[in-house]
């Protein structure tokens, strides 16, 4: 029984061969995109799952209030591990994890050139306590060794074959490293590496109790310098965070008092950390809510597939009238219908998953740069295994139980006349028209979103920042070399030797206008009359040439005089307004000072321009100069000769060589810095775009054979029209007109969805571009000719065919 209603199966799905395609081509196209999305979603929310004790463990981070702003910082202060230690009861385990930056490692005694890494990445300084608290298994060494004295360093284990290939774990044990050329260590551990996502990415580790880089003042944080507490069991983390306030309160009461700022901190469950955002830190994180936004686009993309499939399966009912009216007149139950139903939808679910299995392993090649830094590592085959059988079982009982449903009942005496259409039709028409309409909705919501998107995008990188940043090129001194005393005092030189060459028109030092990095502090303003104005205020360290490089404009007064430390200011237009300086002209001969300086004269004022990201907005900048501060190089190509920049480039190359030798010439074009600023704008963009390429093909499929088979069960009325005089162009419309009016339903219905999920979006930038009608009017548009092109081809085809063929068996 079981095998003949498998050939039953086979045979229909091959003798209507094209449906068959279509319905196995949309799930897959569904499907792969929800097991790209899958894998993707997995991997970020796999993030420290595996962590021991991992409810129990906390991050600690800082809090600043000044001027009514509040900043958040991932670091805390270097001598709170050390108190809290020794004060804070409840406290089983605290652990510093320190940044450190080495210019290079060298492995004496190994083949020259390959013995040699510059600028190692994910090098901690840390305690003891760290490897109790991660599980790294020892292969070499043990803890209680590992630590007890300066200069000795712990690998991991893709670390140490990175170092020594080849070497085994207990033979890299003694072996030396020497640091900068200067500093030798010895390896007293190898651990192997966590296989498991994990915020705990190092890869080397110093001990924390011999940096060089311990810093007592509490008034002072980093983001490199992170801390992690972990509670013993049943302590109140409420109570542990209060004691470890009440010690930061004291210990930097001075400070906070001097500089007018309050201090507090937080605790970070560990479960959290990786998508804390509002943290900025050398560590890769992921913001929850894009991923909670790529599990909707999943949802509905394999929404529009298996709707589709429906739409069809229904749609076909006509065509197999007889075969299920026979089978119930055999006597076969609503059960068995729907079992064979389902059958068929399984077969096609079956092909669909293994034709997905292609197309999303294409979709992560092609889209490398969307895909998260680590996911080629991690695989989790258990979880992904029970997804794809959850993806099955839920595609085939979602898809096939309906179009099952409906056959049974309609009666067979119908079935055998040839009635079915009729009778599905009572609900299953109104049914499958809601489903076009709403897949027409997530297509519109994704085209509309795409426009938007891309216009926000498109504005970011192109609106007026205030400033002129065409053909400029933008490097920096190699920072490993800027405190060495061979090299101090170069770039001066070297900007001489720049700005001689043919293709150069300017040479500037100093900090770009806009870039993601910034110094700010709390100035003080003391009119003649009224209270101390204080603001806290960016900071940018510039030389004579930057503000016409750049053609930033002054309203007032002079430019900076060049000056080895830092004696006047210019301030822009915001500082002058928050200040309560009423004109440009009244700003010049005025003096400002920090918290704790001496009063400097602002001697010029510059029109606002954009410093950061258009999610902020401008705010007050001071410009000034100092020799030791001055270390980005921004050139100015000939705008006029784009075509000889290249060489103009290979010639900046060979001068850079002659007075930085050992160091690569790494530049890039200013507009670049943009792109690097608005990476998740792009991804996000790009994903959209890929999202409604997926919903309109989706949709479009099931439209193509829903045209299909509506011009196939209409031919004989189109024969007897075109024998009475009709047109191609009328019975085109009168094939296409529904299916039309459902396109206009949806984008009815789609239109003010897509503007208050946009609207939403845009409100996050400080700076954006207006929501138009026009923008849903172009969607519109583009919604109906997609619609009209897919219908109108078999429409076209039934308007062609030659009526005697199709009123021959009448």
């Amino acid at each position: 029984m079981q095998g003949n209603y498998f050939k039953t199966t086979l045979r229909h799905l091959w003798r209507n061969r094209l449906f068959t395609t279509l319905n196995v081509l949309g799930l897959a196209i569904g499907i792969s995109s929800c097991w790209a999305i899958y894998r993707i979603v997995n991997y970020e929310f796999s993030f420290d799952t595996q962590q021991p004790n991992r409810n129990r463990i906390y991050r600690v981070v800082s809090h600043f209030k000044s001027d009514g702003d509040e900043r958040k910082n991932a670091g805390v202060p270097m001598p709170m591990a050390d108190a809290i230690q020794e004060q804070v009861p409840g406290l089983e385990k605290v652990v510093p994890v320190w940044d450190q930056w080495k210019e290079s490692a060298v492995i004496p005694g190994g083949k020259v050139g390959s013995n040699r890494f510059e600028e190692p990445e994910k090098i901690i300084a840390t305690s003891p306590q760290y490897f109790d608290m991660v599980p790294h298994r020892w292969l070499a060494g043990n803890v209680a060794t590992a630590f007890d004295g300066p200069n000795k360093v712990v690998l991991t284990q893709s670390r140490a074959e990175k170092y020594f290939p080849g070497v085994p774990a207990a033979n890299v044990l003694g072996r030396t490293i020497m640091y900068d050329d200067t500093v030798a260590v010895r390896v007293s551990g190898v651990v192997a590496d966590l296989d498991f996502p994990s915020s705990f990415d190092a890869r080397e580790f110093f001990p924390v109790k011999y940096s060089q880089n311990s810093n007592p003042n509490w008034g002072g944080v980093s983001s490199q310098t992170r801390l992690y507490v972990q509670l013993v069991p049943n302590a109140s983390p409420e109570k542990v965070l209060k004691q470890i306030n009440a010690i930061s309160a004291k210990a930097g009461a001075e400070s906070m008092e001097k500089y007018h700022f309050q201090h507090w901190h937080q605790f970070i469950p560990l479960a959290e950390v990786h998508f804390s955002t509002d943290y900025s830190e050398n560590l890769r994180k992921a913001n929850p809510n894009v991923l909670y936004g790529l599990i909707g686009i999943a949802v509905f993309l394999l929404l529009l597939a298996c709707i589709n499939y429906i739409n069809l399966t229904t749609a076909q009912m006509p065509q197999r009238a007889k075969e299920v009216g026979i089978r119930k007149t055999l006597g076969s139950s609503r059960w068995h219908l729907i079992r064979q139903f389902l059958g068929e939808t399984l077969v096609i679910t079956v092909l669909a998953v293994g034709l997905s299995f292609f197309l999303s392993r294409w979709a992560m090649a092609t889209f490398q740069e969307l895909i998260p830094e680590g996911l080629d590592q991690y695989t989790d085959y258990g979880k992904m295994a029970v997804f794809l059988l959850v993806l099955l079982l839920g595609v085939t009982g979602f898809s096939g139980l309906y179009p099952g449903w409906l056959v049974t009942r309609v009666k067979a005496v119908s079935m055998m006349r040839g009635q079915v259409t009729t009778e599905v039709g009572k609900g299953g028409l109104t049914l499958r028209k809601s489903l076009i309409v709403f897949q027409f909705v997530v297509a519109q919501l994704f085209i509309v979103g795409t426009m938007l998107v891309g216009q926000q995008l498109h504005y970011l990188l192109n609106k007026d920042l205030g400033f002129n940043r065409e053909a400029v090129l933008v490097f920096n001194v190699p920072w490993k070399l800027q405190s060495k005393p061979t090299y101090q005092n170069r770039q001066f030189t070297l900007q001489q030797e720049l700005a001689k060459q043919p293709g150069v028109t300017t040479v500037a030092l100093g900090n770009p206008p806009l870039n993601t990095s910034f110094n700010s502090n709390s100035f003080q303003y003391k009119p003649k009359k009224g209270a101390i104005i204080e603001k806290t205020m960016f900071m940018k360290y510039v030389d004579t040439t930057l503000l016409s490089l750049y053609k930033i404009p002054l309203l007032a007064g002079r430019n900076l005089a060049a000056s080895d430390t830092v004696r006047e200011y210019i301030i822009n237009e915001t500082a002058l307004h928050e200040f309560g300086m009423r004109s440009p002209q009244e700003a010049v001969g005025k003096y400002i000072q920090q918290l704790d300086g001496r009063p400097i004269q602002i001697v010029g004022v510059v029109k606002d321009f954009h410093t950061g990201s258009f999610y902020q907005k401008i705010e007050p900048l001071l410009l000034m100069t100092a020799k030791k501060r001055l270390t980005t190089f921004s050139v100015k190509l000939a705008a006029a000769n784009p075509d000889q920049w290249q060489a103009t480039i290979k010639q900046m190359e060979q001068t850079w060589k002659q007075f930085y030798p050992t160091e690569p010439f790494t530049y890039k074009f200013f507009d670049s810095t943009l792109e690097e600023i608005y990476t998740r704008e792009r991804n996000m963009s790009r994903i959209i775009n890929l999202a409604t390429a997926v919903a309109v093909v989706i949709s479009c499929l099931g439209l193509f054979g829903l045209s299909t088979l509506i011009a196939f069960q209409r031919v004989k009325e189109v024969g007897v029209r075109k024998v009475l005089g009709a047109t191609i162009v009328s019975i085109v419309g009168l094939l296409t007109r529904d299916f039309l009016k459902l396109v206009v339903i949806a984008i009815l219905i789609a239109s003010p969805i897509a503007y208050y999920f946009t609207d939403k979006w845009l409100q996050a930038f400080a700076y954006k571009v207006d929501i138009e009608w026009w923008v849903f009017a172009v969607g519109a548009v583009m919604a109906i000719g997609i619609a009209f092109v897919t219908v109108s081809f078999q429409s076209i085809k039934a308007a062609l065919t030659n009526p005697v063929k199709s009123l021959r068996s009448e």
